[in-house]
Order: structure tokens, then sequence, then C-alpha cells
């Protein structure tokens, strides 16, 4: 049997990105606690710190504040978080929001543009990027300090090609976004799934740096999910894991822009939500921007409706995957008292269901949407 070797500058950027991603999840450390919990020799993590130091992705912070004892203090270190700069893309269906943020996602500057679905996607693509040097003129950011950029997109995506498949109802086509963006910027982009991008962010920066195995739920303008096991996005055979908004719910039902029927989005979507309210109240308002619209009773009756379904579904998918925890965030799970009745209707179908199941995201879906920087992260810097 030929013997294989052990390629030891890939064991090298293997112990970097754990040690990175220890601070990541962390904060602060000693060299001499980071050895103890990823299993390396002290020597080898000193070696490593001074190299990241020396590229100024890592920086010393000072003695640890610790009880009096003999011996040398330790010494904190931490991940630079003004190293470089990350640009967000994010194309969502009606606006694509663009944002540079350090490491630590503080967004340093951002703008938003419409989405224009009637555009050639590589001329859109132009606009978008004539926009993000715009915003690094304009900001005085210099294009080396740039690390890269993350788009995400609605619907399927090939990560490794940096392809949007189908982003259902903005384009149907193929498109290669990262070559576009990259054309126009010289930097390395990473393109994924908005919902996974969401999952991502969970994992470095929320419930996910301590649980391993969770279902995102996200409910909004569209209707998705992401499934986390072991720590890692499950992403499935065709790049269409967890795609809950379009399960089924209603045979030969309501036609859905990804051209089945009766998709589950199709009934309990923000969109969905408001047309159906129209129908009873007969006026345009957009009562679900109220400050608190389940105040009405006819929109709260409206709610509960697409509460109960959205529940029922949900119990399907979770009788499968059995994990830890389900994640709710999204616009309408922000509605005051909106996530408690959900909850509350899930148990309707599950029981049994333990009281700390369900969470909600401590990072609520952001106004910048930055969830790219956590796709990047795991692309170039911590993976």
């Amino acid at each position: 049997m030929k013997y294989q070797g052990i390629n030891l500058e890939n064991v090298k950027l293997s112990n970097r990105s754990s040690i990175l991603l220890l601070l990541n999840n962390n904060g602060a450390m000693s060299r001499k606690d980071i050895a103890a919990t990823v299993g390396l020799t002290a020597a080898s993590v000193t070696l490593i710190c001074s190299e990241l130091i020396e590229e100024g992705i890592v920086v010393e912070l000072g003695e640890a504040a610790e009880e009096k004892r003999a011996g040398r203090k330790k010494i904190l270190v931490d991940i630079n978080a003004d190293y470089r700069d990350v640009l967000c893309i994010a194309v969502e269906s009606d606006t694509t929001y663009i944002a540079v943020t350090n490491l630590r996602g503080k967004v340093i500057c951002n703008c938003s543009i419409p989405t224009d679905k009637e555009a050639d996607p590589e001329q859109f693509f132009k606009k978008v990027t004539d926009e993000c040097q715009r915003l690094f003129w304009k900001n005085d950011i210099a294009r080396d300090k740039v690390l890269g950029a993350a788009v995400t997109i609605p619907g399927s995506v090939d990560r490794k090609k940096g392809v949007s498949l189908n982003s259902y109802n903005i384009w149907t086509d193929s498109i290669p976004v990262a070559s576009y963006i990259k054309k126009e910027l010289d930097v390395p982009v990473v393109v994924e799934n908005n919902l996974k991008a969401y999952a991502q962010t969970e994992i470095y920066f929320g419930i996910g740096r301590t649980v391993n195995n969770l279902f995102i739920l996200k409910w909004g303008p569209g209707v998705g999910a992401s499934i986390i096991v072991d720590g890692k996005i499950y992403q499935g055979s065709n790049k269409m894991a967890a795609e809950i908004g379009h399960m089924t719910a209603v045979r030969n039902g309501r036609d859905c822009n990804c051209g089945r029927k009766g998709c589950l989005e199709t009934y309990v979507s923000t969109m969905a939500v408001h047309e159906d309210i129209k129908k009873v109240l007969g006026n345009d308002h957009d009562y679900l921007s109220d400050e608190n619209p389940l105040d009405n009773p006819v929109v709260r009756g409206v709610i509960d409706e697409k509460i109960d379904t959205l529940a029922h579904n949900l119990r399907n998918s979770i009788s499968i995957l059995d994990p830890k925890n389900v994640v709710l965030i999204g616009y309408m799970f922000e509605i005051p008292g909106c996530a408690e009745r959900f909850v509350k209707a899930y148990k309707q179908y599950d029981p049994f269901v333990a009281d700390d199941f369900f969470v909600k995201s401590s990072m609520p879906e952001n106004i910048n949407h930055t969830e790219g920087l956590a796709v990047f992260l795991n692309e170039v810097l911590l993976a």
C-alpha cells in the first residue's frame, strides 16, 4: 500500500483557522489557553500567533485581568477587527443593499439601489459595482483595504462557481455573479443563498457558536430555511436543501414564482398576508407596518391563520430533521407578539416540544444586510 504523507502546509492552514475561529467565538484569549483548547503545543500556538500578528490579522491586547499569582502574566490576543474591510452586497427582490464592514460586522458605510429585474443582469451588476466604487471613494476606502466581497441572493446558488442558478422572482437564468463583480472590482468574490448566509451568521456570531444542530426559519417577504448539521450548513445534492417556502402546502394551489403551484410561500409571505388582509378590509393600507398590528382583530385573525399553516409545515420538517433548536428570524417574527403566538401554535401540533426549543435570533434581520460577512469569513479567513 502506498504511504500517503501528511501535507504540512494544509495542517498549518487548518491550525491557523482553528485559532481564528476560536478567537471569533470566544473573544480575546491567551496563547496558553488557546493551546489547551485547540490541542496544540504552546510553541505551535506562539509561532502561529506571531505570524498572524505580523500579518495584522491578530493583535495583542495586553495582560489579562486575573487574580495575583506567581509566574508570567497571560497576554491576550484577539482578531484585529480593522485588519481589512469586507464588501457585503445583498440582492433582494426589490432592493439591493451595499455595505462595507470590518471583520466584526461594524458597518463603515452603506447604501442601497432598486433591484432592476428588467435590466440585463450584467448591466445591473455594473450599476452595483459603480455604487460600490462610489462608496469607496466617498468614504476614503482604499481598494487594497478591501479583503473581498460577498454577494447574497435568494434562490439556488452554486457557491463553488459563484453562480446564481435561479433567483425565482428576480432572474430565472443562471447568472455568473462572481465574475461580474470581480471583473469590475478585482477582489475575491463569494456568492451564497441569502438564507444560508443567515445560517452562517448564526454559526459565527449567534447561537451556532455553542449549538451544532440547528434549523433556521426565516419568515418575511419570502419564507425560507437553512439546516445546520454538526456546525456546517447542509447544502443538498442540488443546492436546494431547506426550501421550506417551496414545500407544497395546497395541491394545485396558488401560482408561485418558482414555477410550481401551491407553495407555502404563496400563502404565508408578507405579500400573501397583505393581500388577504386587503380582501377583508378592502383597502391598501400596510397594516403590517403599524406599531402593533396584532391589536387589530382582523389583522390578528389573518396572521393567526398564516401562523397555523407555517407551524404545521414546520412540524413536518422537524420530525425528519430533529435539530437541537429552531432559530426564528425575519420581519414577521419582529412583529410584537408574533413569535410567541407562533410557538403556541406549533405546540398544538407537538405538545411535547421543550420550552427552549425555539430561539429568537439574537441578531434580528439586519437593515444593512451584512450577513454576507459571515459567508466571506467562512470562505476566506476562518475556513
